[in-house]
């Protein structure tokens, strides 16, 4: 398995290289300083999973550093967050994942991008309070157990003006984001803010200030349309888009109503409570929409089941256990259950919010849906009580014959 260090003096300076996960701000332009100054060569690598703002490439010339920019908006969407969908995966059933998603696909193009290159060290500069440490770094240990891992913010964690003076005493000037008052973390799916005030969900939340994909603007009413296939959104008001596209026309469409805020509290691995909020207006309304279409579709018992199965599948992946095999296997589980969830949700928007104004689908269990339902218990016989109890289960339905 992988070495995992925690400071700098553990690096063998033999090492070859080092890609170092790159967001831009203090903390990873600190970190690149320190490994140059240890004459490793480093390789910047920056994931665009539909962040706002991407590190400036004439900002991170100036710092000296070789950067790399992946665009993984799309598979980001397809190979992530259309499972997440499958699974209904919302954070202890409050609000939609978000890291969980992110984390394990930019580990996944690090340890890509280190075996190209031939480097032997992968660095990130997350702490161990936060629960994205975990979610890198169990995604390298299952996809490259060869390749050892620097964790800096273990060992040698200094303050942000210490850093700051550093790089000052090295004539490099702080990135242009070390002012911003909030932390923010943006993806196609979410939009992530904490830190600051928010820390204590006692002092009430500044609303304008802290939210961008969602306002509240004048704007009339709207009807909203989202199908479905497989469990998968497929279209919006009968027009057909790949599902990043999909995702990101929802949080356009959605946003000026105020649609997807949420409070929350995320679980650190040392038992206290993270404060965070979160807008996700497409993540919202894409997860009502599925969920009221297994619903529909599901039978009783699979319900239930599968609602055990999401749980679990939510779980693991928070924890970092994206390629683990248990999360395969669980993926199969909930793939199978997901292949009758097609149909459509129409919804009514406005600034009071969203409400299902109905919902179709070809394999719904609704009694209407079922012509003979009222003549199969006139009079009630042995058929009729087999036939009753196979659709508890959807045993000869249309979805499953």
């Amino acid at each position: 398995m992988s070495r995992v260090l925690s400071t700098f003096a553990d690096v063998d300076r033999s090492v070859t290289g080092a890609v170092l996960l790159y967001s831009g701000g203090l903390d990873s332009l600190y970190t690149a300083q320190r490994l140059r100054d240890m004459d490793i060569a480093v390789t910047a690598l920056t994931v665009n999973v539909g962040q706002s703002a991407l590190p400036s490439l004439e900002e991170v010339k100036s710092y000296g550093l070789d950067l790399i920019v992946v665009d993984g908006r799309d598979r980001l969407a397809d190979e992530f967050l259309a499972a997440g969908i499958r699974a209904n995966a919302r954070y202890n059933g409050n609000f939609p994942l978000s890291s969980s998603f992110t984390r394990p696909l930019m580990a996944q193009e690090a340890v890509r991008l280190a075996t190209e290159r031939g480097h032997t060290l992968i660095v990130h500069s997350a702490t161990p309070y936060q629960n994205t440490a975990a979610r890198v770094n169990l995604s390298i240990f299952s996809l490259a157990p060869r390749l050892d891992l620097l964790c800096p913010g273990f060992g040698d964690y200094i303050s942000r003006e210490a850093k700051t003076q550093y790089l000052a005493d090295r004539g490099i000037a702080p990135p242009r984001t070390l002012h911003q008052t909030y932390s923010i973390d943006e993806n196609l799916w979410a939009r992530v803010i904490e830190n600051d005030s928010l820390e204590d969900p006692a002092i009430d939340i500044p609303v304008e200030s802290v939210f961008a994909w969602t306002r509240m603007e004048e704007k009339p009413p709207i009807v909203v349309t989202i199908a479905f296939e497989q469990g998968q959104p497929v279209a919006v008001d009968g027009v057909p888009y790949p599902l990043s596209q999909l995702i990101d026309h929802l949080n356009q469409l959605l946003g000026p109503y105020g649609i997807g805020r949420f409070v929350g509290l995320e679980d650190g691995v040392f038992g206290v409570k993270n404060p965070e909020l979160r807008e996700a207006p497409a993540a919202h309304l894409i997860l009502e929409s599925h969920a009221l279409l297994e619903e529909q579709i599901l039978a009783r018992e699979e319900l239930r089941i599968k609602r055990t199965l999401d749980d679990e599948w939510t779980r693991h992946v928070c924890l970092g256990g994206w390629f683990s095999p248990l999360k395969q296997s669980l993926d199969l589980a909930i793939q199978n259950l997901n292949r009758p969830i097609t149909g459509e949700v129409r919804w009514s928007v406005s600034h009071q919010g969203a409400f299902c104004l109905a919902r179709r689908a070809p394999d719904s269990l609704h009694a209407g849906a079922i012509p003979t339902f009222p003549d199969e218990f006139q009079p009630y016989t042995l058929e009729s009580f087999y036939r009753s109890l196979a659709r508890q289960y959807r045993i000869g339905t249309v979805g499953n014959e």
